[in-house]
């Protein structure tokens, strides 16, 4: 079954996506916190009420520290269970005291999310370090010469049973392509998400439908009005 996540810190983006479709949450990082409009007072208010929204709608929120040390991380997953929500996953990318960081945190009962994974080697670190998502970052990738597909299938052969999401995309055929390689999850900016919806092959074939209409009946509705 496939999850689908917006990837966004703005609370109004948000609950504008959620109106028009059922997301499985939202993933974030301290780059889309820093540009999200924060009508809040803080950044952790913020986050406080993406929670809220995400999780009374049945989603999970992925948030990710700033801190790039093993002391660091650890302070601010700590800080963001404590003052965001304790169901919110710990998105840690996965470097030597990230690494780390997951061991200690997962032990715990913590849900984690590996993120910034590029290489089938990185990705197993965190899975045996107790990562129950692992996020690979497609374009990311594709621009340091990494074949984001070959990671993807690889990581899904060798542990079918984690949560891949699949993320950083720049246009809709990674976003095919990734879930065709096997990902079960994937995280999207909006304008990306309903770019789908401006190909000219739809629009030209919901204009014929119309003129074929207008045409024989003189209307544009079924009513006739």
């Amino acid at each position: 079954m496939l999850n689908l996540f917006l990837d966004s810190a703005d609370i109004d983006e948000i609950r504008d996506v959620y109106s028009l479709i059922r997301l499985d949450g939202v993933t974030t990082n301290p780059s889309l916190l820093a540009k999200a409009k924060n009508k809040y007072g803080s950044p952790v208010l913020n986050l406080k009420v993406v929670y809220n929204f995400v999780t009374q709608h049945g989603g999970a929120l992925h948030v990710q520290p700033v801190g790039t040390s093993y002391e660091e991380i650890i302070s601010d997953a700590y800080y963001i269970l404590d003052e965001v929500g304790p169901k919110t996953w710990i998105k840690i990318p996965v470097t030597e005291p990230g690494l780390a960081a997951i061991g200690k945190l997962s032990k715990e009962g913590i849900n984690i999310t590996a993120a910034s994974i590029f290489s089938f080697t990185q990705a197993m670190l965190a899975y045996k370090a107790g990562a129950k998502c692992i996020s690979v970052y497609c374009n990311r990738a594709e621009e340091n010469g990494i074949d984001y597909k070959t990671v993807i299938k690889s990581i899904k052969n060798a542990v079918p049973d984690v949560m891949l999401l699949a993320a950083s995309f720049k246009d809709i055929k990674q976003v095919e392509e990734a879930s065709f390689s096997g990902a079960d999850s994937l995280t999207i900016k909006k304008a990306l998400l309903f770019s789908a919806l401006n190909d000219s092959v739809i629009n030209k074939t919901v204009r014929t439908f119309k003129d074929d209409w207008a045409e024989a009946f003189s209307s544009n509705t079924i009513k006739g009005e």
